[in-house]
């Protein structure tokens, strides 16, 4: 059985001026602000490719300006009549879609009788849609609302709301709160900016796998698509196509299926999950009743699950390498609802719930074709915890600093040797080794350091980038300061491979340790 790791295990964090910069072999380096661009300190030669980013107040719009050209900009308008239109949604996406269209339009130009007809035909619609577990309006603060649901903190005041490496090249996209994007690469001078008259309230961005110029941005109206150029003249070539359904708004979390071919979107509001083909855009909705909206999804990193969270204590995984009708497993928290997960090696799942005090599970999702002799006692699905994150205070003389709580957001690099936790209440970041084992089990878990910023800075988000060359044994965690800061936190091992001492941390197996000893419902229900 594993050891549960505590924070108290961790080094107590430095309390002097400088910030953490990176963690190299067995050390923890410590910086101060003038020093950050030294290219004498240990920790410059591994973030020197890296793009420098630092997002001020003062350059975030203060009004709407031109907005970049969208797809259907690109082409000359055809003016068609309205009853042409609405057949050709008809024809097109469905009778629900050109009931909406001849809802939306002028009375005078359908006659008030269709008009009628089509109002009350699309209150009928959404009534249906909607059913009894359907929210109708979203709380604008506190639970439930979009800034509680999404995995960044303080995101209505944040200087950046997100962030995302490209998963194949040195790429970062940046969102201000302006919702503005930009887009930061290695060896190109010219920063994209991308704006949209839909783009408000970005929450999540994601690149397209095996695409370098795609990234999916969900936002209020629904998810923008955006084709990027990186030349010159990119503010104006770069062009984004808007994909919306009814009454899916506004949506919190964007995801791309690995090899690239499908996009999935939720909303808080809507129970349905949207599978985009973007290509056709083209939605096709997944439902399942119970649960209420959905706060976020993630693809495993080779494909064949995905994770949805609802906004109540229900979670589901669905088998999408299944060959026909993709099954789903529905499993519960006994409080509050999940707050973050993340994939690892091996489809080992880790999750976190909003209830205090917070911890941090494990459970692994690969099936042990091998094993004959399954006994009752014995399930390979079981949520084990992992880290326990109850709230420690570290002090020095008349100093402390509070760490834990609940999680905001939590990122695993790809190689699945470091997990970084960031907290709704403290300024540090807490970065933990990993190890796991062939059948997606966690079998090593040990304290990496605390990363602090400099006075006066909370983190907000982050992102793991892997690099894949042999050059850069680096792994890099971005994170974004409350300051507008972006730091490039290297990860750096002396040793080829992980350096980790398995037999310090494990106990004898045992599965006297029950699920319900944790008072989790985690028996899998396939509805």
């Amino acid at each position: 059985m594993l050891k549960i790791l505590s924070l108290h295990d961790f080094d107590c964090p430095s309390f002097d001026e400088p910030a953490t910069v990176g963690l190299i072999g067995k050390a923890v380096h410590y910086c101060e602000y003038e020093n950050l661009h030294d290219e004498l300190q240990p920790f410059s030669k591994f973030v020197r490719d890296y793009p420098e980013v630092s997002i001020a107040p003062d350059i975030l719009a203060t009004r709407e300006t031109a907005r970049t050209i969208c797809a259907g900009d690109l082409f000359l308008p055809v003016h068609d009549s309205i009853f042409k239109r609405i057949a050709s949604v008809w024809r097109e996406k469905g009778l629900a879609e050109a009931i909406c269209l001849a809802a939306s339009t002028d009375p005078q130009e359908v006659t008030k009788v269709v008009h009628w007809i089509a109002t009350r035909l699309k209150w009928v619609l959404d009534l249906m849609d909607k059913g009894i577990y359907q929210k109708e309006i979203l709380p604008s603060t506190g639970s439930g609302s979009v800034a509680d649901v999404v995995n960044t903190r303080d995101w209505d005041v944040a200087l950046i709301r997100c962030l995302s490496w490209h998963p194949h090249c040195p790429r970062l996209a940046v969102v201000t709160r302006d919702d503005r994007i930009r887009i930061f690469s290695q060896g190109v001078p010219v920063v994209p900016v991308l704006r949209h008259s839909a783009q408000k309230s970005v929450c999540c961005i994601s690149w397209r796998p095996f695409a370098g110029k795609e990234l999916a941005v969900a936002c209020q109206t629904g998810v923008l698509v955006w084709t990027i150029e990186l030349s010159a003249a990119s503010n104006s070539l770069s062009h984004a196509v808007l994909l919306k359904q009814r009454n899916h708004v506004p949506v919190t979390s964007v995801t791309w299926h690995p090899q690239g071919d499908l996009l999935v979107s939720c909303s808080p509001a809507d129970t349905n999950m949207i599978i985009w083909d973007t290509s056709k855009r083209e939605g096709v909705p997944l439902k399942r009743v119970g649960g209420a909206g959905l706060s976020f999804t993630h693809w495993s990193p080779c494909g064949s699950q995905l994770f949805a969270a609802t906004c109540r204590n229900i979670f589901r995984v669905w088998n999408t390498g299944a060959a026909t009708m993709w099954p789903t497993e529905k499993w519960t928290v006994p409080n509050g609802r999940v707050a973050v997960a993340c994939f690892g090696p091996n489809l080992t799942l880790l999750f976190a719930s909003t209830e205090e005090s917070a911890t941090i599970f494990a459970l692994p999702l690969q099936e042990n074709i091998f094993d004959v002799q399954k006994t009752s006692t014995l399930d390979t699905k079981i949520a084990v915890p992992l880290i326990d994150l109850t709230k420690v205070n570290f002090s020095s003389d008349d100093d402390y600093v509070a760490v834990g709580g609940r999680v905001v957001a939590m990122e695993w690099d790809p190689t699945g040797r470091y997990l970084a936790i960031l907290f709704q209440d403290s300024p540090l970041v807490a970065l933990v080794k990993t190890k796991v084992g062939n059948m997606s089990r966690v079998i090593d878990i040990k304290p990496g350091c605390l990363i602090k910023g400099f006075p006066g800075e909370v983190p907000n988000c982050m992102n793991f980038y892997q690099r894949y060359d042999s050059q850069s044994p680096a792994i890099c965690l971005t994170i974004a300061w409350s300051s507008g800061r972006v730091q490039h936190f290297p990860i750096v091992e002396r040793e080829s491979g992980p350096n980790m001492n398995v037999t310090s941390s494990l106990l004898p197996h045992s599965f006297s340790m029950r699920h319900d000893a944790y008072n989790f419902d985690l028996s899998a229900t396939y509805t």
